[in-house]
């Protein structure tokens, strides 16, 4: 399973998400967007064994809006379906609410 379905199959319940860039249809719209960059790792016979993913996931809601529980279940759904616990940072700006929530994976190499 690639990294990209590994990441939409545990968090798409809660907001729709998009690999890169997403134009909301509403400006009060809640989703997610996600990216991600990869090192080789477990060098062998002069060969990465595996990559070690670096995600990034972002959750946009509307100013005002409680996320507080949305916010937990993405900790705890990339956790369980074995990704890092997840790093949370408040990006939080004028325009809305904006949650950055970063984890590592590791997949064979050549596995995006």
């Amino acid at each position: 399973m690639s990294v990209n379905s590994k990441i939409n199959n545990a968090i798409k319940h809660i907001a729709p998400i998009q690999a890169g860039t997403y134009t909301p249809k509403d400006p009060k719209e809640i989703y997610i967007v996600f990216n991600y960059d990869s090192d080789p790792a477990d060098h062998a016979d002069d060969e990465p064994q595996h990559e070690i993913f670096y995600i990034q996931v972002h959750l946009f809601c509307p100013a005002g809006l409680n996320s507080l529980a949305k916010r937990r279940d993405i900790k705890q759904s990339l956790f369980a379906a074995g990704f890092t616990f997840p790093k949370y940072i408040d990006a939080t700006d004028s325009d809305g609410q904006h949650h950055v929530f970063e984890c590592q994976i590791t997949a064979p190499a050549g596995g995006e």
